[in-house]
């Protein structure tokens, strides 16, 4: 609706939200990460499953914020994220406020800041590394990849590298078939 009402620049669209709205913002990154330009989930309470999907954020900026005496969501939650995202190679960083509770956002939106922080990234349309997991044909792609053959239910894993003009590296697991779309002008 905000699209179609106004100018928007696809390249500098960022996600964010605060609580289960935090976790749903990890949701959406991790299933569309070709969407956003940067993620800023606050006290997120991510649903559970999304764990096989951390790498999908490779190429997203992600910034979490906690509050360490959080007592709806703990703040352990978000220090898990954050390691299990930069294992995947994703450059996560964690912000974490001490003695504040569940209100991290009075401080993680505070003057401004994150929205400065924001507006440091553009969305890559086309990496040179791509890594996409999914378990569903509803979320099949991202950037130049899209996986055309998995089993429902089961992560079905997609690596590709452009190493230069002329050369991609793939590595698939559990899925069937594969379209790369390489028009992207390298």
């Amino acid at each position: 609706d905000v699209e179609r009402r106004f100018p928007v620049d696809e390249d500098r669209v960022y996600l964010t939200g605060v609580s289960m709205g935090g976790g749903g913002a990890l949701r959406l990154a991790l299933t569309r990460p070709d969407v956003w330009a940067a993620v800023a989930p606050v006290c997120p309470m991510p649903q559970p499953g999304l764990e096989n999907l951390a790498g999908n954020a490779l190429d997203l900026p992600v910034r979490l914020f906690h509050g360490e005496q959080d007592p709806l969501v703990p703040a352990e939650s978000s220090r898990d994220w954050q390691r299990r995202l930069m294992d995947q190679g994703v450059a996560a960083q964690y912000l974490e406020f001490p003695a504040v509770r569940h209100n991290a956002w009075d401080y993680a939106y505070r003057d401004g800041a994150l929205f400065e922080w924001f507006s440091r990234f553009r969305r890559d349309r086309f990496p040179l590394h791509v890594h996409y997991t999914t378990e569903s044909y509803r979320y099949s792609s991202a950037y130049w990849v899209r996986i055309d053959g998995l089993t429902p239910g089961v992560p079905a894993t997609i690596d590709a590298r452009q190493t230069d003009p002329n050369t991609v590296k793939v590595e698939t697991h559990d899925l069937d078939g594969f379209t790369l779309t390489m028009n992207h002008g390298l």
